[in-house]
C-alpha cells in the first residue's frame, strides 16, 4: 500500500493554505514502513518535457498508485471526490510527515484495517 502526504518540502506537510507542489510517498508493507520517495510537480514537468508527453491531470500521476492521501486540511468537495474515486482521506494536526504517517498506520492498527 502506497500513501501520500501533502508536503512541499518532503519533510512537513503543507498548510492547507499553501498550494501544495509536492507529495512524500510511503510504501507501507501490512503495518511497516519499507521506503519513502518524494515526487514534485517540478519532476514531473522535468519528465513531461523529457518524454514529450502530455499529461493532463497531474495530481492522478502523481499519486495515482497511492490508496490514501494524508493532509492537514482539505475541503469538503475535494475529500468527497477523493473519497468516490476509493482513496482514504485522513486528516491531521501533525507537522511531520514521519510523525503523521505512523499517527496513521496507528489508528489502522487501532481500527483492524491493517495486519498486526
Amino acid at each position: 500500500m502506497k500513501i501520500a502526504i501533502e508536503s512541499n518540502d518532503g519533510i512537513t506537510i503543507t498548510s492547507p493554505f499553501i498550494k501544495t507542489i509536492g507529495y512524500v510517498v510511503y510504501d507501507i508493507n501490512e503495518s511497516d514502513i519499507v521506503g519513502c520517495e518524494y515526487r514534485s510537480k517540478k519532476m514531473l514537468n522535468e519528465k513531461i518535457r523529457e518524454t514529450g508527453s502530455i499529461i493532463q491531470d497531474k495530481f492522478h500521476s502523481m499519486v495515482g498508485d497511492c490508496s490514501t492521501i494524508i493532509s492537514r486540511g482539505m475541503d469538503r468537495i475535494n475529500r468527497e471526490v477523493l473519497k468516490k474515486e476509493g482513496l482514504d482521506v485522513f486528516i491531521t494536526f501533525k507537522t511531520s510527515a514521519k510523525d503523521a504517517i505512523r499517527l496513521y498506520l496507528r489508528e489502522l492498527l487501532l481500527s483492524n484495517k491493517a495486519a498486526h
